[in-house]
């Protein structure tokens, strides 16, 4: 971590991970945890938890003990049934949105034929 921290800032910001990247030393690091290194913006990003566009030494070290391998049936699995439920949860919100702006449209409809709107161009 300290090696790819060129600024000594206590992050790693993309530009210093890719630059270190290319290190043999760096790769043999990342091969031994079993983390595939090719497709650095991802792996990046990946480990970036907090999104902030910054790694720092706690993100490095979760992100490369939880990406080290690779992926297992029961983690794909997983992923596949939180996926299913969350585009359940969506949809179904989505329609309740949707009904509720159709009954807004109603009652709007309703309302401004008893307070039409103001003529603009009379303002003006």
């Amino acid at each position: 971590f300290s090696e790819i921290d060129v600024d000594h800032s206590g992050t790693i910001t993309l530009s210093e991970f890719q630059r270190h990247l290319t290190d043999a030393r760096v790769q043999a690091y990342f091969e031994a945890l079993e983390l595939d290194s090719s497709n650095v913006w991802t792996l990046f990003k990946l480990m970036d938890e907090d999104q902030g566009n910054r790694i720092d030494m706690h993100e490095f070290v979760t992100g490369a003990l939880k990406l080290r391998g690779a992926a297992k049936c029961v983690d794909l699995v997983n992923l596949k049934n939180d996926h299913n439920w969350m585009v359940k949860k969506m949809t179904r919100f989505m329609k309740r949105t949707d009904e509720a702006l159709k009954e807004i449209l109603r009652n709007s409809s309703s309302v401004a034929f008893l307070c039409p709107a103001p003529n603009i161009e009379a303002q003006a």
